[in-house]
């Protein structure tokens, strides 16, 4: 799929080519007709200064003729190549720059006034001449003019190569100019959708209460953002009525299983000892299904964390001293770390706590009797390791599957466990990953880098 920058980019290259294309088809034509529209031009306009600057007689007849000292040098010095003429209505000649006594007219012609422009052949090559018809106190005159093709090339191809330079240089300018325009442009108007994606990006199933900014967005893209925010709100209430079920079913069931278990160790002396005490451990799995399901809507909420420095050292002693008794009770042996190094990380205590205890426990009920659990903690993260069977190929990719219980478990939780690790590492920007290790399982938490 084609991006937006790329599709109006590709537009607005093919309206420039458009455009460059007319340019130069305009300037071609330009150089192609323009020199005899310079030639026609600059022939009308030096006759009118010519018919301006006549002087009459008494008689109403033309005698002399006035103009600045730039035409008059032309005239005197350059006779082969620039000459006026003033006629009469019959043609005949009045008075001359070069003293001819003839109207110009084609070889083999006599003098034709409705003949405004044509061109003849003379000493100097090709002559241009022009007939511009004048009236004086109501007779009818006439002035020609004639300049030499050479003349005429000189002056033009003079000014022509300075213009085409300009035209060329300037177009080349113009072009550069716009594509800047255009790529800045663009830049700047796709500024808002650049920081709309990378917005979109740090949102996460755990912190749909982000939004998109409306702030600078075009007109055009303004439903889209909204749609898009509203449709984050939708999933945000869908979330948070299923979290918020949760955890009050959880803390609804607490009570009753609460007066189910006294209720029976008070009845303790009536009926079957062994029913009592099957009764007593559905008891103690049911509740500590409860107990790890509002771990888990808790860890699934991000503003349920309290971030600060916290010791991680500090924090797994505790959790390693509250699992002692079961940890006696399997034969194993916890260690922890030797080193002395302080690892002071950015997380909630509370569930940095339940992470830890939760993978020592898991650590203690799948190690062998007579075995040790080793708690490996530096500034890269945190390291708990078994020396048991390792893990199953076919179970690995479902450990952290909510209710997934291993076949060859020996302990009756949940299997919520390893959820709710993954859910704390997930929301502190942590990584969790297992693997098997010769002999025994680790799972390896890796701190984010600062």
């Amino acid at each position: 799929m084609k991006s937006l920058s790329f599709r109006l980019l590709t537009t607005a290259a093919i309206v420039l080519t458009c455009i460059s294309g007319i340019i130069v088809l305009a300037f071609a034509l330009l150089l192609r007709w323009g020199p005899n529209m310079l030639v026609n031009l600059e022939l009308s306009r030096n006759a009118e200064r010519i018919v301006s600057g006549l002087h009459f007689n008494a008689a109403g007849m033309p005698d002399r003729v006035k103009l600045n000292q730039r035409m008059t040098a032309v005239y005197s010095v350059l006779q082969q190549d620039a000459v006026y003429r003033v006629l009469d209505q019959h043609g005949a000649v009045l008075m001359s720059s070069d003293s001819g006594a003839t109207a110009y007219a084609p070889q083999g012609e006599d003098f034709d006034p409705g003949r405004s422009r044509f061109q003849i052949i003379g000493g100097a090559g090709v002559l241009q001449v022009i007939t511009l018809p004048f009236t004086h106190e109501d007779r009818q005159f006439y002035v020609q003019l004639m300049r030499s093709e050479r003349m005429h090339r000189v002056i033009i191809d003079s000014d022509s190569e300075k213009t085409q330079k300009i035209v060329i240089a300037a177009a080349i300018v113009a072009m550069l100019m716009f594509s800047l325009i255009v790529v800045w442009t663009l830049h700047r108007a796709l500024k808002p959708l650049r920081k709309a994606s990378a917005a979109a990006e740090q949102i996460q199933v755990d912190n749909l209460s982000a939004r998109l900014s409306l702030e600078g967005v075009p007109s055009e893209l303004a439903p889209l953002f909204t749609a898009f925010n509203l449709a984050l709100q939708r999933l945000d209430d869908g979330y948070r009525v299923q979290r918020e079920f949760l955890a009050t079913a959880a803390h609804e069931l607490k009570t009753p299983l609460a007066l189910i278990r006294g209720q029976i160790e008070l009845d303790g002396g009536s009926g079957d000892g062994q029913d009592r005490s099957a009764l007593l451990r559905d008891l103690d799995h049911m509740a500590r299904q409860v107990h790890q399901l509002l771990h888990l809507a808790e860890a699934s909420e991000r503003q349920n964390y309290a971030m600060e420095e916290i010791d991680v050292k500090d924090i797994a002693a505790e959790a390693a001293a509250q699992l002692e008794r079961l940890a006696q009770r399997r034969d194993v042996h916890v260690v922890g770390v030797a080193n002395d190094e302080l690892v002071m990380v950015a997380g909630d205590r509370g569930a940095l706590f339940v992470l830890l205890r939760n993978l020592i426990e898991n650590a203690i009920h799948h190690a062998p009797p007579g075995s040790a659990i080793d708690i490996d903690i530096n500034r890269q993260g945190i390291t708990v390791r078994d020396h048991g069977d390792g893990i199953a190929a076919d179970a690995m990719p479902m450990l952290f599957k909510r209710f997934w219980r291993g076949a060859h478990r020996r302990d009756e939780g949940a299997g919520l466990g390893l959820s709710i690790c993954e859910e704390i590492v997930r929301t502190h920007g942590w990584t969790l990953r297992a693997e098997n290790t010769m002999p025994g399982a680790s799972f390896r938490i890796t701190f984010a880098p600062k």
